[in-house]
Parts: structure tokens; C-alpha cells; sequence
């Protein structure tokens, strides 16, 4: 019994741990692409990348573990002379919350009369928590279908961005896994 149990408490344990750690992931598609057809695709360099306060680095994180995904997965990236069926697009943007209209912080004026009087107010918000906003990362990647020049695919997750560079790579890292096991879509029956 001694032994089940000593067996039994890590895997417990570690069940916990990876609930924890799930990415939460956002998708989208286009009900009429035929993913099947997908299988030699080519980066879109032009609009991949990353908002300019964001570490260059990072984007390139992004394309590496995509780069791993994709060739576990037998999609062939095509050379020069040949044409994809499909192109991949990543993006990784910054985004802030905290302060400003979404937390309630903002100045407003107010006038008033009554019974003879007139009045005048300005008011300013600001928070008192005193806290300093919190920084995430979106990191996005599309599939986009090369014959038809249209968005077939789109997944999506967030990241927290305030922490060191090994926790925010990792980070970086599960949310693409996460992102790209959503794909292809499990398309409703026609």
C-alpha cells in the first residue's frame, strides 16, 4: 500500500501542476477552407514579427517552436521555385491593462444650476491601489490560404509579460504548443 501511495501523491501532484499551467486559447476559422489541402506552406515575413516595444528575440521564439510544430507535423516548407498551399503568419503584441479608461482612472467636468445658482466641477480620477499595470503578451498565429489570398486559421493566446526572460520564453513556448494543437479546427459536418 506504501508503494501505491508514494506513487500515487506525484502523479496526483503533477496533474495539478499541469492544470495550472494551461494556456487559455482563442480560435477562429473559416468554415469553407479545406485545411486537408494544407501541407506545403511558406512564412509571411512581411507582417510576422512583433510590436516595436517588444523584444525581437521573442518573436523569434515564437517562430522557432512553430518551426519545431510544423516539421514534427510533416508540413514542408517549400524552396524558391515552388507554391505553398498555405502561408504562416505569427504576431506577438503587447498589450496593457490597468490604467485608463478601463480601470475607472479619467477626469471629467460637470455643470449644474438650480434654484437660482450656477455651478462648476472638475473632478480627476486616478487609482489608489498604487499598483503598476499589468503588461501581456498576444501571441497570434494565422494560417492563410495562398491560392485565395484569405485567412483560413486563426489562434490566439495571452501571456503575462512581467517576468524574467526564462519564465517569459517558456511562456512564449507553451502558449504557441498550446495555440497550434488547436489546429486544424474540428470542422462542424456538412
Amino acid at each position: 500500500m506504501r508503494t501505491f501511495t508514494s506513487l500515487l501523491v506525484p502523479a496526483l501532484l503533477g496533474l495539478l501542476l499541469a492544470a495550472c499551467s494551461s494556456v487559455p486559447v482563442e480560435t477562429d476559422y473559416n468554415p469553407d477552407a479545406n485545411f486537408n489541402g494544407f501541407q506545403r506552406y511558406q512564412w509571411q515575413m512581411e507582417t510576422s514579427g512583433s510590436d516595436s516595444s517588444i523584444s525581437p528575440f521573442h518573436a523569434q521564439r515564437v517562430k522557432s517552436t512553430l518551426q519545431g510544430l510544423l516539421d514534427e507535423q510533416r508540413f514542408r516548407q517549400v524552396g524558391a521555385n515552388e507554391t505553398p498551399e498555405f502561408m504562416i503568419r505569427y504576431y506577438l503584441t503587447e498589450q496593457v491593462e490597468g490604467f485608463g479608461r478601463n480601470s475607472g482612472s479619467r477626469g471629467s467636468i460637470g455643470l449644474g444650476s438650480g434654484g437660482g445658482g450656477f455651478g462648476l466641477g472638475v473632478s480627476v480620477g486616478f487609482p489608489l491601489s498604487g499598483g503598476k499595470p499589468e503588461r501581456h503578451f498576444r501571441v497570434i498565429i494565422d494560417v492563410i490560404d495562398a491560392r485565395a489570398s484569405q485567412l483560413s486559421w486563426r489562434g490566439s493566446a495571452l501571456i503575462n509579460a512581467d517576468q524574467d526572460s526564462e519564465d517569459l520564453a517558456d511562456d512564449i513556448e507553451k502558449a504557441v504548443k498550446a495555440i497550434w494543437a488547436e489546429y486544424p479546427p474540428k470542422q462542424a459536418e456538412r
